[in-house]
């Protein structure tokens, strides 16, 4: 069985939500009258936590479990899942990309911006290096079509010198049922992204893209006209439907489902063409790949995810090569479905015969790189 000890001193995982859905603005941005206050100084605790505990029809679409949404998942829960690593890995995890956790959509751009410069004062604040392992680096949430947005990322980048990218989610599905995360369609081709972009590219932060398969071509004009700026895909570019029915009318059937992993293939080998795009092996347990209707469990065994997933997995290394391709957990979100032990050795079996040089690159290396995670220390 193949393991990473001796190969790595620990896993650098470039994809965990950290939140607290009695702390974090965003969580309660549905309470309009709640989120109009400065809710940790005025609004009682126990209001609080008796609110977080209602989802949304919206969540349920997002094919989350609830119990991710309701409870609070910081350093030692995230230390719990990852300590059962080391009986599959052999290694632990030793820093962590922390990265935005708005699943909720905000009423405004301006609610964004202020809400995402609030997380990450929270996750700042978290002892990192005592109750889990180390901030490495964050990605943020701010909206490159506001106007104001350049103000707004220097802000953030004034607060932390923490932070090494921009996460935007323009993610949208002709499916009603599978969730848009974006207002318009073609989001990052608009002239208002473009000049957004520019400040991304200027502060040499790596932008990191949340969109599904069918519209990874459109990071093809963005990759070209900015050579420069590195761009993670994330969640292997989200095939949604590509292992069974989900949403409405997505996979319903063998020959769509075929059809949604030929468009995948054809567009991960043209987006890899450009050396400055990035993909990330995250996302392994999304409910919206086709695992079932149920949020939880859908999966079952490691030895499952990984025949399920080896397929994408081969296709994705075999294209963008050993030194373009990041793991990240995605703790909590996966978790009901896959945990990280569980991906990570799903991994090591997909890959396990492709040698040491690209495990190394996979869980940690890449990421040092493209994310400016201080390497350990050299003994």
């Amino acid at each position: 069985m193949t393991t990473l000890e001796g190969l790595l001193p620990g896993i650098v995982d470039a994809h965990v939500h950290y939140f607290n859905p009695t702390r974090s603005s965003w969580a309660l941005a549905r309470f309009e009258r709640l989120s109009r206050l400065p809710m940790q100084r005025f609004v009682p605790p126990p209001i609080l936590w008796f609110a977080s505990k209602f989802s949304t029809g919206d969540d349920g679409r997002l094919g989350l479990d609830p119990s991710v949404l309701r409870s609070a998942y910081e350093l030692a829960s995230y230390a719990h899942d990852a300590d059962a690593l080391y009986a599959v890995a052999g290694v632990g995890v030793r820093s962590v990309v922390s990265i935005e956790a708005h699943w909720r959509a905000m009423k405004s751009p301006e609610a964004l911006m202020d809400s995402s410069y609030d997380e990450l004062k929270y996750v700042l604040a978290l002892p990192h290096g005592r109750s889990g392992p180390d901030l490495g680096a964050t990605v943020s949430a701010v909206d490159p079509r506001h106007r104001d947005f350049a103000r707004q990322l220097d802000r953030q980048l004034a607060l932390s010198d923490k932070i090494r990218g921009v996460r935007f989610k323009w993610a949208q599905h002709p499916d009603p049922e599978i969730p848009d995360w974006c207002d318009e369609p073609d989001a990052v081709a608009s002239t208002s992204f473009l000049n957004g972009f520019e400040a991304i590219a200027e502060r040499d932060l790596t932008f990191v893209s949340f969109a599904y398969s069918h519209q990874l071509g459109q990071l093809d004009m963005l990759a070209r006209r900015f050579p420069e700026t590195t761009i993670v895909i994330e969640h292997l570019g989200m095939p949604a439907g590509v292992f069974g029915p989900t949403g409405a009318r997505t996979g319903m059937t063998a020959a769509a489902r075929a059809e949604i992993l030929g468009l995948w293939r054809e567009r991960i080998a043209m987006i890899a063409q450009r050396p400055n795009v990035v993909i990330k092996v995250s996302g392994l347990g999304l409910s919206n790949l086709g695992y079932g209707l149920e949020t939880a469990g859908n999966i079952g065994t490691r030895a499952v995810l990984a025949d399920m997933i080896g397929p994408l997995v081969l296709h994705a290394v075999d294209r963008f090569g050993p030194d373009r391709v990041v793991f990240g957990s995605d703790s909590p979100i996966d978790r009901p479905n896959s945990t990280i032990d569980m991906s990570v050795g799903a991994l090591l079996d997909v890959l396990g015969d492709r040698g040491p040089y690209l495990l190394q690159q996979l869980f940690a290396r890449n990421a040092e790189r493209i994310y400016g995670v201080p390497a350990p220390p050299s003994n």
